[in-house]
């Protein structure tokens, strides 16, 4: 160890000795913290390397394990640290007593097998990975090493994300209104078609900061779902039923386009009522009443108005009337055809068109295209790529834990981690006392006695301040 630290030492003070020199006039600081970089990753994966094969050689000399455990042999292993590919032997071994076989080192240092990636460096991987792509991941996970993108989108895929990351709430929120916003991306596949994960976000109230309205008490669920809406909608329900003091709740709102899935949320959510959103119903509306051309701009500016009051009015006949009114004037098939659709879609959501009107003062309005957008297609579906439908649910689902600020280390503290047995834990133990006892002498520096002058005195003054 020594000898690593000698090595560094004399490295870091040659590097800082040069730059003093005619460093600063050639590649300047930039220059300098880029090679000060590299120096310390190529010293930390020494000593790590050192500290492992330290460990091993103490283990193997405890008496415990010589009663204990039979070496049967070495093996290679290497590791990507934060600092870069870390290359060991260690010993594998068999216990007299059960016939199991071990590598003590992996137990006593917590490395879990058959795998390449240090806990650190796969929580940065996958860090990376959710708000970029798997290739600059990869790249910029651990220092001077290069992560194929397969291995980052399977890394993705082991991930079980079906866990409850939440801490239970101490005491019960009482608010009268809770508001439900709804709504899914389109994700492309690598072989053809598309998923639609879903996204709901539930909270409880507003603060408006100028123009900016900001949601209060935010909560995202979501993922893929298909074929079993039911259980989105149960997550909902029992954070709902867990959160909140549902006596005192009056009404939940359910936000959305009127998609059947969201419906489904009125089965579950209690005091529930659906509301549709109101971009899609205008969207609906403008439709039916066609493309403000110039020949026919003040006529479509009136339809538009009449179709919207008599929603407003509730006068849902007057409403279907005009429609149809306005579709059988069409003279262009494709026109009508698209027109009709509009109208079926406006009558298969009156009641969501109903309370819209009549809840309008409670209400705040339909932020889920900004919601998909924020969480979900800013990664997945914003730009061209194809996903595997394991790895659409799994990203859905980490942005999603991004947006209820829990973080990615928590994410694989809930993974299936590896197992302390029992057997091993005195092993374990003793080694760590012995490692505790290891002590490491001081190391000289060359240049404090045949540096320049001038370089001697800025590294003695350097030594100093450090000491003080």
């Amino acid at each position: 160890m020594n000898i690593i630290v000698q090595q560094f030492s004399e490295k870091i003070y040659s590097l800082m000795g040069n730059y003093l020199c005619d460093g600063i006039f050639e590649r300047g600081l930039s220059g300098f913290t880029e090679d000060l970089m590299k120096e310390l990753a190529e010293f930390g994966c020494e000593v790590t390397k050192y500290l492992v094969d330290k460990t091993e050689e103490i283990i193997f000399e405890l008496d415990d394990r010589k009663e204990q455990f039979e070496s049967l042999c070495k093996n290679d292993r290497t590791l990507i640290s934060i600092f870069g590919e870390i290359k060991f032997n260690r010993r594998y071994y068999k216990d007299k007593n059960t016939n199991n076989k071990v590598y003590l080192l992996d137990r006593a240092m917590g490395i879990e097998p058959n795998k390449r990636l240090l806990k650190n460096v796969l929580e940065r991987l996958i860090s990376m990975a959710v708000d970029t792509s798997y290739e600059d991941a990869g790249n910029n996970a651990a220092y001077g090493v290069k992560i194929s993108r397969q291995e980052v989108k399977n890394e993705i895929e082991k991930l079980n994300l079906n866990k409850d990351f939440y801490e239970e709430v101490k005491e019960k929120k009482r608010v009268k209104k809770l508001y439900v916003i709804a709504d899914e991306d389109h994700v492309s596949l690598q072989k053809g078609g598309i998923e639609e994960p879903r996204i709901v976000v539930v909270y409880d109230g507003i603060q408006k900061n100028g123009d900016r309205v900001i949601l209060e008490n935010k909560r995202y669920f979501g993922g893929i779902y298909r074929g079993r809406i039911d259980d989105l909608w149960e997550e909902v329900a029992s954070y709902i039923e867990d959160t909140y003091d549902t006596d005192y709740l009056e009404t939940i709102y359910i936000l959305g386009d009127g998609g059947s899935w969201i419906k489904t949320g009125l089965e579950w959510l209690i005091k529930s009522k659906f509301v549709l959103d109101r971009y899609h119903l205008k969207k609906a509306i403008n439709s039916i009443a066609g493309m403000e051309v110039k020949s026919q701009k003040k006529e479509v500016v009136q339809y538009k108005k009449q179709l919207k009051n008599a929603l407003k009015g509730l006068d849902f006949k007057a409403f279907e009337e005009l429609s149809n009114e306005i579709i059988n004037n069409e003279t262009e098939l494709s026109k009508q055809k698209r027109k009709k659709k509009n109208l079926g879609y406006i009558l298969n959501n009156l009641e969501g068109v109903k309370n819209l009107y009549l809840y309008e003062d409670e209400l705040h309005g339909c932020s889920a295209e900004g919601h998909v957008s924020h969480v979900l297609s800013d990664r997945m579906s914003s730009r061209p790529m194809g996903w595997c439908s394991t790895n659409v649910d799994n990203m859905s689902k980490l942005r999603i834990l991004k947006a209820n600020n829990i973080s990615v280390k928590e994410v694989l503290e809930r993974q299936d981690d590896l197992t302390n047995i029992n057997e091993y834990k005195e092993i374990k133990e003793k080694a760590y006392r012995k490692m505790k006892n290891v002590h490491f002498a001081p190391v000289s520096l060359p240049i404090m006695q045949f540096g320049k002058g001038s370089q001697r005195k800025f590294f003695k003054d350097l030594v100093d301040r450090i000491a003080v």
